[in-house]
């Protein structure tokens, strides 16, 4: 079973003046999600350079759909979650950042939700 829920998103450009890691949320051109590395890297890179989208390189970014990210201390389900758009923390603090999701799922409710991880409706942010 898959543990993301994607739906729409949008081909983008990494215009941010630095890397973005595959997989982490990200906020750029006035749209937040998660970015998905679309080129393959040679094997000569080395394995830590291999989910690194480069800036000027192509990626997906899923707006929409249920995803899995890392958690932030203090996260519960229901909570509204932010993103900082200079960095890509993810917060609940709403000053001066802009709306990523609701969180829906957490470790402990039965959904097998890993450690560590969260599970953020990137649809509900329109809910607040």
């Amino acid at each position: 079973m898959t543990y993301n829920q994607p739906g729409r998103g949008t081909h983008e450009v990494n215009s941010t003046g630095g890397t973005i890691t595959h997989g982490n949320p990200v906020a750029i051109n006035n749209e937040v999600g998660i970015a998905v590395k679309q080129k393959e890297r040679g094997w000569d890179q080395g394995l830590a350079n291999r989910a690194i989208i480069d800036v000027g390189e192509k990626f997906w970014l899923v707006k929409k759909g249920i995803v899995q990210v890392n958690t932030v201390a203090g996260f519960a389900k229901g909570d509204a979650v932010y993103i900082t758009a200079a960095t890509g923390v993810l917060t609940e603090t709403s000053a001066g950042n802009v709306k990523f999701g609701r969180v829906v799922e957490v470790v402990g409710d039965g959904r097998g939700v890993p450690t560590g991880k969260v599970r953020i409706d990137l649809d509900a942010k329109d809910s607040f």
